[in-house]
């Protein structure tokens, strides 16, 4: 079980259920969690760890507007204003993400990670569409987290075609590692995405974690479309590689 934050108020969540498929979620007309109430909860954010608090179902229905949605539930003893995603208590612990493109956050090393990230964003493009050559990518989102043993970078890059007729946009999301004796970030996951706005897929960076029972670290990021959305888990399986481990369903109209 995932919990995410929605748009109303911070004790307003929905519960993601990881083994409903596109499919099931859609015929799902009544949703079955007995076994969820009052899960106290870690809440985390980009700050890490962020609030504890209490998980309470509120719907088991699904949408009556006919757009496809998690059950619904509310954070019983309140919880802090910003936080994204939360899992039951003990699961994960934080890991803050600092954001490249504030150099309070990342120091001095602030210009060269984003000349890196415009560098490497631009090497994973494909030589077999021709249409973005030349235009310059400009850094959408970008944040950097730390261990005793690793440097770990994750960026969104970007790059437009501002074609009133057909519009274009390019999306490039990588991950990045060094370790700490070495002085170069090598390259150890990627994902492109191009084309329309109604076909492009976007992603959020939400948290960055580290879990528990498999003493691996992970990021949470959402796969965004123009009407609905998907929240994922990208993990690093071992040295060097990291894996979009599992997917939700997709939720919207």
């Amino acid at each position: 079980m995932l919990v995410l934050a929605t748009s109303r108020a911070p004790t307003n969540v929905a519960i993601v259920l990881p083994g409903l498929t596109d499919s099931t979620l859609a015929a799902t007309s009544r949703f079955e969690l007995r076994g969820l109430a009052n899960i106290p909860v870690d809440l985390f954010n980009s700050s890490g760890l962020v609030g504890s608090s209490v998980l309470r179902v509120s719907s088991q229905q699904s949408d009556s507007a006919g757009c496809v949605a998690w059950p619904a539930g509310e954070l019983v003893g309140g919880a802090p204003p910003g936080w994204r995603v939360a899992l039951e208590k003990g699961r994960a612990s934080g890991l803050r993400l600092d954001s490249i493109a504030a150099p309070n956050s990342v120091g001095s090393d602030s210009s060269a990670i984003v000349a890196y990230v415009l560098k490497a964003a631009l090497s994973l493009t494909t030589a077999s569409d021709s249409s973005f050559r030349g235009i310059p990518f400009t850094v959408r989102q970008g944040y950097r987290f730390e261990t005793p043993a690793l440097s770990v970078l994750i960026a969104e890059a970007v790059r437009k075609i501002n074609e009133e007729a057909n519009p274009r946009e390019e999306h490039i999301l990588f991950l990045a590692e060094r370790t700490r004796n070495l002085p170069e970030y090598r390259i150890v996951f990627h994902k492109r995405s191009a084309g329309a706005e109604e076909s492009l897929e976007t992603s959020e960076i939400l948290a960055a974690l580290h879990l528990t029972a498999s003493n691996h670290l992970a990021v949470v990021i959402t796969f965004d479309y123009e009407d609905g959305g998907k929240i994922g888990l990208l993990e690093r399986v071992s040295a060097d590689s990291w894996q979009v481990v599992w997917k939700s369903a997709y939720t919207g109209c």
